[in-house]
């Protein structure tokens, strides 16, 4: 994790050694307590707007937060507790896209969406089939899904979707069953259980859905991403790489993507190149408040306590009401009162 900047205050190696302990410890607590949301829109043909999309955030109904995407449809909503929320898009151009996200930072801190935007219909016939009223925009165009599968199977995934928009998930769950019962290579009900095993702490499962998923759908970076999550919980960083280099390739944009590529570089002794990846996450999305913290330590564990002096003062400036300002507020003390080797 790295620092732009320049400071004055030395730090001897072994008091850096428990900075990054207090610093590693208190990311880890931060994480457990908020999650993320990070999503991009597209155009069904696979374009971006030629205007910034308005993104709405909903919980129990209510009003969470509101952010706009950028040229490439990128978007985010940081420092979320635990909850089920819904990310809205209505515009007078497009029909209205409603997911429902359900966050728990204890399993998996950020949560990956891919939201499509259709048309609007300028004429509908009476008497035409509605189609498929849910679907998972993170995967797969539902337009797609509705040629590829059976209505009974369409019904039992919106199905899901509806239950998880209630806080139903073990209810959710068994639609998703159901509809792999009838049709086994429906992937995206297959995400859909790998999401909720990993939120339950069932890696192994998670591990199997999302494989199962890149199995039937090479194409879906949601699940490149996931997957290497669940190889970097399970210590397994070589294979977590590869997995996210994949989801990268698909997605190069995507902020969150070289934030987790940065981590697993870390663990794996590769540090600058952990620190190019964070530096990218932190240009395409400025908003992630867990990058400047990351950069900050990657400059401590290589001995460079002036830019991470500065880096973590950025913190402070950028992210005043984070939760992990007392402690970033505590490390910058401490390196201020030591003294120099």
């Amino acid at each position: 994790m790295a620092v732009n900047g320049a400071g004055s205050v030395l730090v001897p190696s072994l008091l850096r050694l428990s900075f990054l302990t207090l610093l590693c410890g208190g990311a880890l607590h931060a994480q457990q307590q908020f999650g993320n949301i990070v999503g991009q829109v597209r155009l069904v043909d696979g374009g971006f707007p030629n205007e910034r999309i308005r993104v709405t955030l909903e919980a129990r109904g209510s009003l969470v937060g509101v952010t706009y995407g950028d040229s490439e449809g990128r978007f985010s909503f940081n420092d979320l507790l635990p909850n089920a929320y819904t990310v809205v898009i209505e515009t007078e151009e497009y029909e209205t896209v409603r997911l429902t996200v359900a966050v728990n930072p204890m399993t998996a801190p950020t949560n990956f969406v891919h939201l499509v935007l259709r048309p609007k219909p300028i004429e509908k016939p009476r008497g035409a089939p509605e189609g498929a009223t849910g679907g998972n925009p993170d995967i797969v165009d539902v337009a797609e899904l509705a040629k590829k599968f059976p209505p009974a199977v369409i019904k039992e995934f919106d199905a899901g979707k509806k239950a998880e928009q209630h806080g139903q998930l073990d209810a959710a769950v068994r639609h998703y069953q159901a509809a792999i019962l009838q049709a086994p290579d429906f992937y995206p009900a297959h995400n859909s259980l790998g999401v909720r095993a990993l939120q339950k702490g069932d890696l192994k499962v998670a591990e199997e859905e999302f494989r199962r998923v890149l199995e039937l759908n090479s194409k879906s970076a949601q699940a490149c991403f996931n997957l290497g999550n669940v190889l970097y919980l399970t210590h397994r960083d070589e294979e977590a790489k590869q997995s996210l280099d994949a989801g990268l390739h698909l997605s190069p944009f995507n902020a969150l993507g070289h934030y987790l590529q940065g981590s697993v570089l870390v663990r794996l002794g590769d540090l600058k190149s952990a620190e190019e990846q964070l530096k990218t996450a932190r240009e395409l999305d400025p908003k992630m408040p867990q990058v400047p913290i990351s950069l900050a330590t990657l400059y401590l564990q290589t001995g460079r306590e002036h830019e991470a002096t500065a880096m973590f003062e950025t913190f402070l400036r950028e992210f005043p009401t984070n939760p992990m300002v007392p402690k970033v507020r505590a490390a910058l003390t401490k390196m201020a009162q030591s003294p120099s080797p």
